[in-house]
C-alpha cells in the first residue's frame, strides 16, 4: 500500500502511490513500523488468518462424515 506500484504496467512504466511514507525516524524500518498503513496491513492479515481458521474448524477432516 505504501509502495510504488506499476498499475498501468506492460502498457506505461509510471508507478503511482496510494500513501507516501516520509522519513521521520532514524532506521528506515521504523518508518514504515510506526506508519498507520502497517497497523492497516496487520489487521488486514489477522483477518484473513480468522477467516481461514473458521473454516478449517467447519469442515470434517477428510474420511469423516459431517454428522
Amino acid at each position: 500500500m505504501a509502495g510504488h506500484i506499476l498499475w498501468l504496467y506492460p502498457f506505461h512504466t509510471e508507478s503511482f502511490v496510494l500513501v507516501d511514507v516520509s522519513a521521520r525516524y532514524g532506521w528506515w524500518l521504523w518508518n514504515f513500523v510506526l506508519h498507520w498503513t502497517f497497523g492497516l496491513e496487520l489487521l488486514i492479515c489477522a483477518w484473513a488468518v480468522a477467516i481461514f481458521a473458521r473454516s478449517k474448524r467447519k469442515r470434517p477432516a477428510i474420511g469423516q462424515s459431517a454428522n
